[in-house]
């Protein structure tokens, strides 16, 4: 798809403001705000009091924190402690945008247990009445993680020793486990939760209708938007009256919905969710979206189906959301990234397919919104104007980048997306305290994988959440995902070993140079003057090596256009010479190493050159999108 230039934001609103003033319209656009993988944890939840003193006590309150460990936290795709003051920040930030319409693409506690759907329900309940919000829910593959509420717990609570605690939901777990009983806190709320618990603690954020909704549907009852009544619609709510049979002949709940929450807008919440038998009867998520739903949900592609065209005969704007994405998000280097790592690494398996995502465009879609994959991104499926379908990637709030996304709709014809970081939070260093006293206790165990304390002393909440990224790189990434030959030599060459690496003329001088990365002076100089005339500054060469440059990717990966502004800007020119210098190589059926990096250059350039994700407009029936500045 060919993106059009870009237009200053200014120019392209006034346009708009004076369509609308000459077209009679006179209401306020309608605003909406979609805050993703919040996987809210109950940091103040504690523990039954037969528990309570295992766990590491709040110095205000004396109670018992339910906090997890920092070493946990740093090899995890997310924060488990720290996002729950990120999300009532993001909350605050929207009231104060004037946004009354919320969505969360699922995932939005940490593993569907009731102790967390309760705090979650606290404080949507509060804003809810406080300032008149309405929040709209889906269902992600960690809530609920199991059909049915199972047995469940966590094994890296921090202690009141700041070692690890276990907490379990109940004592048969001990042995199953193997855990030391003396040290396991015992807490029935933080098992899985199942479907009924989410429907019981959350229903009003619409799983059920609400009187304040123009309408609200669901996939097992009648789209009849004409004879629309709340009373009729709500007795056929219930979640026995929701569930469809699966491959293996199970009965499974699908909480998929349609609901208007304000005149012309139509909200669509799609259950990507996919369930397979695990041990025993326990039905458990397999985290893989679409691709798998397409084949497991054939009653929920053809309802899509029959909503996109009653919305458009309506003159309804429909707006689908899910957990999961609709089109691929790693900006057409699948296959790159398939030849490089693996098919079983970067999550590939839940990059929808073209198949998956050629059937919801031809279904109806043309603007999804999505979560589930911790990152920021927007992917165009189709050739406008027919069939095109653009997913939004909304980043988590628990991970790097920080942030939600708005919409907004002035007219029937464009839609404006924002994309807000969330930089200061408001309490993000609470606990510091503790996990100052965690990192002391793994330095007197000479910890193998001690975690870089620096992370302590991050100023803000976009700054803490960059810096957890390079420690996850460090601590998980490399090790599990890289192939151990070429992270190996590339962590140890500098920038300037690296370029002049993919200067040298062919592929044996190349290999040979891998064996003995050793520049002579001579051979530096020559290097030097070169780069120079190029207008590349040496230094900055001199001031990186191939740990940073892995580091640079998975932010270009994370956070996209997001990640230019948290670069340095001398290093990320750097990087960028470095790819293209790497792409002039001329391939060779030797050298592993090289074909590596000539695949990684060309990942690394596409991932530079994507859609906009930051501030664009979308025009839904051109299928064009326009980055605005």
């Amino acid at each position: 798809m060919t993106l059009p230039p870009r237009l200053p934001a200014a120019l392209i609103l006034l346009f708009i403001q004076l369509f609308l003033a000459t077209a009679g319209f006179s209401q306020a656009p309608t605003r909406i705000a979609f805050l993703s993988d919040v996987h809210l944890q109950d940091i103040y939840g504690g523990a039954p009091p037969d528990g309570a003193t295992l766990l590491v006590q709040d110095s205000s309150s004396g109670n018992a924190l339910s906090i997890r460990t920092m070493a946990s936290q740093l090899q995890s795709t997310r924060l488990f402690n720290e996002n729950y003051f990120a999300f009532e920040q993001a909350l605050e930030e929207v009231v104060r945008q004037g946004i009354k319409v919320i969505v969360l693409p699922g995932d939005f506690s940490d593993d569907g247990q009731p102790m967390n759907l309760l705090a979650l329900r606290e404080i949507l309940q509060r804003y809810q009445q406080k300032h008149q919000l309405r929040f709209y829910l889906t269902t992600g593959n960690h809530d609920p993680v199991t059909v049915s509420a199972s047995a469940a717990g966590k094994r890296d609570f921090l202690g009141a020793s700041f070692a690890p605690s276990p907490m379990v939901s109940e004592p048969s777990l001990l042995d199953q486990w193997a855990l030391d009983p003396s040290t396991t806190v015992i807490n029935p709320e933080i098992g899985y939760g199942g479907y009924e618990d989410i429907i019981r603690i959350l229903g009003p954020f619409g799983f059920y209708p609400s009187e304040q909704d123009l309408f609200w549907a669901h996939p097992f009852a009648p789209l009849d938007y004409e004879k629309y009544h709340y009373d009729s619609v709500l007795a056929q709510a219930s979640l026995s009256e929701r569930r469809y049979e699966n491959a293996e002949g199970k009965l499974i709940p699908d909480f998929s919905y349609i609901v208007e929450p304000v005149e012309g807008l139509w909200l669509l919440a799609i259950d990507g969710n996919v369930y397979h038998s695990s041990s025993g009867e326990v039905l458990k998520s397999s985290s893989v979206g679409f691709n798998e739903a397409i084949i497991d949900k054939k009653h929920q592609l053809e309802w899509i189906e029959g909503v996109a065209k009653a919305a458009e005969e309506k003159g309804k704007t429909l707006i689908s959301f899910s957990h999961f994405p609709l089109v691929e998000f790693n900006d057409g280097t699948d296959e790159l990234l398939k030849r490089m790592f693996g098919p079983h690494k970067f999550q590939l398996s839940r990059s929808p397919v073209p198949e998956t995502s050629a059937s919801y465009a031809a279904a109806g879609l043309r603007v999804h919104v999505a979560g589930h994959m911790h990152l920021n991104d927007t992917g165009i499926y189709g050739q406008a104007p027919q069939n095109t379908l653009v997913n939004i990637q909304v980043p988590s709030l628990a991970a790097y980048p920080p942030a939600y996304k708005t919409m907004t709709f002035a007219d029937n014809e464009t839609i404006e997306v924002e994309t807000h970081r969330l930089t200061e939070v408001q309490g993000m260093s609470t606990l510091f305290p503790y996990y100052q006293k965690e990192h002391q206790l793994l330095q007197t165990q000479n910890a193998p994988q001690l975690w870089n304390k620096a992370i302590l002393e991050a100023k803000n909440y976009n700054e803490y959440t960059s810096m957890h990224l390079e420690e996850l790189v460090r601590l998980r990434f490399i090790p599990s995902d890289w192939p151990k030959d070429i992270s190996s030599t590339l962590v140890q060459l500098s920038g300037t070993e690296l370029y002049f690496w993919a200067r040298l003329k062919d592929s044996s001088q190349r290999t040979a140079f891998l064996k003995s990365p050793i520049m002579e002076q001579k051979s530096l100089r020559k290097l030097r003057k070169k780069m120079k005339k190029e207008g590349l500054s040496p230094s900055t060469f001199e001031a990186w090596n191939g740990q940073e440059l892995i580091t640079a990717f998975y932010f270009l990966k994370n956070g996209d256009e997001l990640a230019q502004s948290d670069l340095d800007p001398e290093k990320y020119s750097a990087f960028h010479s470095l790819m293209l210098q790497i792409q002039k190589m001329t391939p060779s059926q030797e050298g592993d190493f090289e074909r590596f990096m000539m695949d990684f250059a060309l990942t690394y350039l596409k991932m530079m050159d994507s859609a906009p994700s930051d501030h664009f407009l979308i025009s839904p029936q051109q299928g064009t999108v326009m980055r605005l500045e």
